[in-house]
């Protein structure tokens, strides 16, 4: 299993916030558009065969 890496950036609280208030308005409307929402479908696909490959 592959090893997960740290952030090499550490963002103040202050710093986090708003980089969350800018990208959320954004994610929202994107996976809210049918391009977003074909993507999100085939993402859950994906790891839905995962498990049962697993299994």
């Amino acid at each position: 299993m592959e090893e997960q890496k740290k952030p090499v950036v550490a963002l103040a609280d202050e710093q986090l916030d708003a980089l969350v208030q800018s990208l959320l308005p954004v994610m929202q409307e994107f996976f809210s558009s049918d391009r977003g929402k074909k993507i999100w479908a085939e993402h859950l696909e994906k790891i839905h065969q995962g498990n049962e490959n697993v299994a």
